[in-house]
């Protein structure tokens, strides 16, 4: 559905997202109040994990790298 496309990076990526079904008591609605219902008993289903995106610096990380392969190069000295 269209609902279903905008919102498929919320829905299966990696944030938190909150669904609020709005449905309308009068007969005149009811075939959008069952749509809307059963769009959000599937969106009950999906399960995701959020994380929070960490940004290293890349110069932290050619440091961290640096010393990793010096430590490698010295473990294999060993040997």
């Amino acid at each position: 559905s269209k609902l279903t496309y905008l919102l498929k990076d919320s829905i299966g990526g990696n944030c938190k997202t909150l669904m609020i079904a709005n449905i309308w008591p009068e007969a005149t609605h009811l075939e959008e109040t069952v749509s809307t219902l059963k769009f959000a008993t599937r969106m009950m289903r999906v399960s995701n994990e959020a994380i929070i995106n960490v940004q290293l610096d890349p110069e932290l990380l050619v440091k961290r790298y640096e010393k990793e392969i010096k430590e490698l190069k010295q473990e294999l000295a060993m040997h």
